[in-house]
């Protein structure tokens, strides 16, 4: 449902409190350049391209109904927002971006607190092979190879010994 923006901030907030309320789903916002056009350009069909083609070449003369304008467009934010079933969206103009990307960012920054952390890698092998080097556990060439680099790192002094 196409909202105004203020009222899309809104409905937007209680979108992502029933998020946190269900503990479960995902909410999808997007974000695309929108030119106010609600329907498609229809394809030109090979007659149509070839009168076109025809009517660019010099020889030929001009017609007063030119199928491409030179009028700059202004340029559209279309937001889209949706949880389960529920679809918001609104369109915002060019010179309200700037207030809207502020509270839109405001709201987002309150609402993400409850993103889970990403999965990491264990690194017990690769820890176990530099604590205990007469580990029976078998590592990989790769891994071998990086951790002897970083211990012979470790080894070679910064500065150079002073000699008396």
């Amino acid at each position: 449902m196409l909202l105004d923006n203020d009222h899309f901030l809104l409905e937007l907030t209680k979108l992502f409190q029933q998020q946190r309320v269900k503990n479960s789903g995902s909410l999808c916002l997007t974000m695309k350049r929108y030119s106010g056009q609600t329907k498609p350009k229809p394809q030109l069909t090979k007659k149509q391209r070839l009168e076109q083609k025809n009517a660019s070449t010099p020889t030929a003369t001009t017609s007063a109904h030119s199928p491409t304008t030179n009028e700059p467009v202004e340029y559209k934010c279309l937001v889209r927002a949706g949880f389960g079933s529920k679809k918001l969206s609104t369109v915002v103009s060019a010179k309200d971006i700037n207030r809207f990307q502020l509270a839109y960012s405001n709201l987002l920054k309150a609402n993400m607190d409850t993103l889970k952390k990403k999965a990491k890698e264990s690194k017990t092998a690769g820890q176990a092979s530099t604590t205990n080097p007469n580990s029976n556990i078998p590592s990989s060439p790769v891994l071998s190879s990086s951790s002897t680099a970083a211990n012979q790192q470790k080894k070679t002094p910064t500065t150079p010994a002073k000699k008396k």
